[in-house]
């Protein structure tokens, strides 16, 4: 019961991110670029491209639970300064950031569970990412 339930968490918290990985990736940026101009990055069409990349396989990497611990932590350190940077005037939007960021740091706590990529124990060369 409890892996169908990592499962599901896997799939409800990959899913969003796999989703807006791709909408960046083909052209979705076009509201993130000035956004991050404004900011004053650097080359801020590049910028969006690597966070529409990053999105993309950080979710992968979460609905296939491989590294789902290295995934989880680096996706709540993503959530939590996309929280604290870009939504900190949105109540709702900084909150819901929140709530991801606790998945996320659940899922890097419990790990992925045995319906996962090389069922939650890799071996060989995998084994040694976290």
């Amino acid at each position: 019961m409890t892996d169908v339930v990592l499962l599901v968490a896997r799939l409800l918290l990959g899913v969003p991110f796999i989703v807006w990985g791709v909408m960046k990736l083909r052209g979705g940026d076009a509201s993130l670029v000035p956004v991050l101009a404004k900011m004053g990055m650097p080359d801020a069409k590049f910028l969006a491209f690597m966070v529409g990349l990053c999105e993309f396989v950080g979710g992968v990497g979460v609905v296939l639970g491989y590294p789902a611990r290295t995934v989880g932590v680096l996706l709540a350190l993503w959530c939590l300064t996309t929280a604290l940077v870009m939504q900190r005037k949105h109540l709702e939007s900084l909150l819901s950031h929140l709530t991801m960021a606790g998945g996320f740091v659940m899922l890097a706590a419990v790990g992925a569970g045995k319906w996962s990529l090389f069922g939650g124990a890799p071996s060989g060369i995998f084994a040694y990412l976290p």
